[in-house]
């Protein structure tokens, strides 16, 4: 097959006919040959003498052109032409020679062998010609016999192969090396297999049929080990998503099988399967079909890419479990807050304008379920709670583990209050075989677009939240702006208070006295912390010791008022007001210090007071929280002479076995029991039965909240030998405890 292109002579037109006419495109593995030449029997010439030729195991394909202008409109049009037969004189007696130049310089085909030929003997071209121009080689028609014409082809041919070669190693080179850095820009799994394919195309420069076989779909920590077709391109297109298992049978498939066992590439004829190693115990493989055998080069460029794919399948699998970790929970998989923030960001207008609700549901009391049962135990339940979560909620909502025990939940609620999620926690959860009940409290917030977005929404959520939390029986909370200015409110009172404890300004301590009503004389007082603000504002105990416990302060104020307490008995010392005992409360976040028994005993030798001055009222929750070690400790305060109280007896849930154990040497009687004390339900009060039972255990009993001389008779009589009230007096500073005690004692 011939083809000729623009004006040639008649004969050469006829001669062209006879073979066929217009050539058709290359066939592959052929070395493509133009003969440009006016003459039409050389053409013809030079087929006979090339029939069935085979140069370097491929056959040879001639393409013609009589005159230089359709020599260059074949060049323009048809690639990879390996050698050039040129008759030096054509049109003018330079013509050949002007057509090198324009090959060179104009085309800038460098590759392409040209040798010259003409029928003048004697004629040649100059050696600058020669060398400026990289003509291959020289020759008169005459001189290119059969055998000649196929030796001087031979060596043009091999000479282009070589050129060719060098060129396609060097592009290919100098692709991967430009490239490289493109395969650390993918961020996931199949954004990089999409990029390795495309590299792949780019590299063979053609369009491919190849798949990428990775980790089955997953995040960072949570791959699934089996491997699937995350990428594909020509044939494989159809084997997208198809795991490795059901590609066995498949060419590709046992290609791919047999790459990973060898952990290593194999080429077969026409495939290559790559192998691009592990990462953090994970596969990667690449299927690829190469048209015709696999050339040395092509192969060695395909282990070069590899090495850098290896590597970015590392970089990208590094990168994934970087972003999980930093914004899933390894536990249960949840989005974290961050990520959770992120979402809720990102949909917030949709969210808005469908009526969804945002909500941070607390497990009550996590914590120690946790240390109870042992921590593998409370990673279940955390698990088991988030499966209900998943369950209870549509696909589209968003779930999040936004805290320890607290979850992110933003749905829309079907048919049915917000409040009813929490119907997930109605059943207990099993866990290890044991059925174990969780409580929860949440915090609800409509979605809406407020300024601060998530983070606002969020805040919002916490804020109804804390609010379930503090009222007790609440189990949930809608958010309200009343609760923003209430919450604005107590952050500011609570500085104010971090204020006047650290500057030791504000906070006092004032004593009510504790008397025996026999003779009314005065046994003892109760410390009781006031804070009066600079301009004289009274603030109540009820309102900033509850914050102050909420918030943990309340340790660091109860330190101060043992401290205190310490001091003041020394001054009453000096002053000659002796014998009497001081009560002091310490609250439950202060027992529970881990050094509570030793900054007690470090302030006794610090103040040098008698430790028997000293009484430590603890309430009835702390006494039965910890029993155990609750009476290790109390028998540590009891070993510095200091003795114990139980305040408000019979608001908790004691048991006598529990007041058993636990070495204390006074009970009190809450107010609340007092207060309801009448000549006619004396006689079956709780009060009379805590008296009762104190005594039969050995233990004092002080009764507080006494206001009436009938409360004061009834108590008397039920063997209640120690009162505290407002019928004695009320709480008031040191100086006025004094002047109260001198009257007492002057009275007949």
């Amino acid at each position: 097959m011939n083809m000729l292109v623009s004006t040639v002579p008649d004969e050469l037109l006829a001669f062209l006919e006879d073979d066929g006419g217009v050539m058709a495109p290359s066939q592959v593995g052929t070395w493509r040959v133009l003969v440009v030449d006016d003459d039409s029997e050389v053409h013809q010439a030079t087929v006979f003498a090339l029939n069935d030729a085979v140069i370097c195991s491929r056959p040879v394909e001639l393409l013609h052109a009589g005159s230089a202008e359709a020599a260059l409109d074949i060049l323009r049009t048809t690639p990879e032409v390996a050698v050039i037969l040129l008759d030096v004189v054509m049109e003018t007696h330079d013509a050949g020679l002007e057509l090198v130049r324009r090959i060179r310089q104009d085309l800038g085909l460098a590759d392409i062998r040209i040798i010259l030929r003409t029928g003048q003997p004697g004629y040649a071209p100059e050696v600058s010609v020669v060398r400026d121009y990289d003509i291959n080689d020289y020759r008169t028609k005459s001189e290119l016999t059969h055998t000649r014409l196929l030796t001087t082809l031979t060596a043009a041919i091999r000479s282009y192969q070589q050129l060719r070669t060098l060129e396609e190693t060097r592009n290919g080179l100098a692709f991967l090396v430009e490239s490289g850095n493109e395969l650390f820009t993918p961020r996931d799994l199949k954004s990089f297999a999409e990029a390795t394919l495309g590299h792949l195309e780019v590299l063979l420069g053609r369009s491919v049929s190849a798949l990428f076989l990775g980790p089955a779909s997953g995040k960072g920590e949570s791959y699934d080990e089996s491997l699937e077709v995350l990428a594909g391109r020509g044939k494989c297109l159809d084997t997208l998503g198809r795991g490795l298992e059901s590609l066995v049978r498949s060419t590709a498939g046992g290609l791919l099988v047999k790459a990973r066992g060898l952990r290593g590439h194999v080429f077969e004829h026409g495939a290559a399967g790559l192998y691009l190693g592990q990462a953090h115990g994970l596969d990667a493989l690449v299927y690829l079909e190469v048209p015709g055998t696999i050339t040395p080069l092509v192969r060695q460029l395909l282990e070069v890419l590899s090495v850098s794919l290896r590597v970015g399948f590392e970089n990208v699998v590094l990168f994934e479990r970087l972003n999980f970790f930093a914004y899933f929970d390894p536990l249960t998989r949840l989005p974290n807050r961050t990520r959770f923030l992120d979402s809720l960001d990102e949909g917030l207008e949709g969210f808005a304008d469908r009526a969804w609700i945002l909500a941070i549901i607390d497990v009550v009391r996590f914590s120690e379920l946790n240390d109870a049962l042992g921590h593998r135990s409370g990673d279940l339940l955390l698990t088991e709670v988030t499966a209900r979560l998943k369950a209870r909620v549509s696909p589209e909502a968003l779930l999040a583990r936004v805290a320890g025990d607290a979850f992110g939940v933003c749905w829309r609620p079907q048919n049915e209050e917000p409040a009813a999620i929490l119907d997930v926690f109605a059943a207990p959860f099993v866990v290890r075989g044991h059925a174990v009940p969780l409580r929860a409290r949440a915090g609800f917030a409509h979605m809406a677009q407020v300024p601060g977005g998530a983070v606002e929404l969020l805040k919002r959520a916490n804020l109804a939240l804390s609010h379930a939390k503090m009222e007790g029986d609440q189990h949930w909370r809608f958010f309200t702006e009343e609760m923003e200015s209430s919450t604005q409110s107590r952050v500011q009172l609570l500085n104010e208070l971090r204020s006047a404890l650290n500057s030791g300004k504000g906070l006092e301590l004032h004593y009510q006295p504790q008397v025996s009503p026999l003779g009314g004389q005065m046994i003892g007082c109760e410390a009781l912390i006031r804070w009066i603000k600079p301009h004289g504002e009274f603030v109540a105990p009820d309102k900033f010791i509850p914050l102050a416990e909420y918030t943990g302060l309340i340790v660091e104020i109860g330190d101060w008022v043992f401290a205190e307490a310490c001091r003041q008995i020394i001054r009453w010392d000096r002053s000659g007001l002796s014998g009497f005992r001081v009560g002091i409360n310490i609250s439950a976040a202060q027992f529970r210090e881990a050094d509570f028994v030793t900054k007690i005993a470090a302030v006794i030798s610090e103040s040098g007071v008698d430790p028997a001055r000293l009484e430590l009222e603890i309430t009835e929750s702390v006494a039965v929280d910890d029993p155990e070690s609750v009476a290790r400790q109390l028998r540590e305060l009891k070993s510095l002479g200091l003795k114990v109280a139980v305040d408000d007896f019979g608001c908790g849930f004691s048991s006598l076995g529990t007041l058993n154990r636990l070495p204390f040497d006074r009970v009190k009687i809450d107010r609340a029991f007092v207060r309801e004390l009448t000549p006619e339900t004396s006689h079956e009060c709780i009060a009379r039965l805590i008296v009762k039972l104190a005594r039969s255990l050995g233990l004092e009993v002080i009764a507080e909240g006494v206001e009436t001389e009938e409360q004061a008779s009834l108590l008397d009589e039920m063997g209640c030998k120690e009162m505290q009230g407002h019928l004695y007096g009320r709480p008031m500073r040191a100086d006025a405890l004094e002047d109260w005690m001198r009257l007492r004692a002057e009275r007949p």
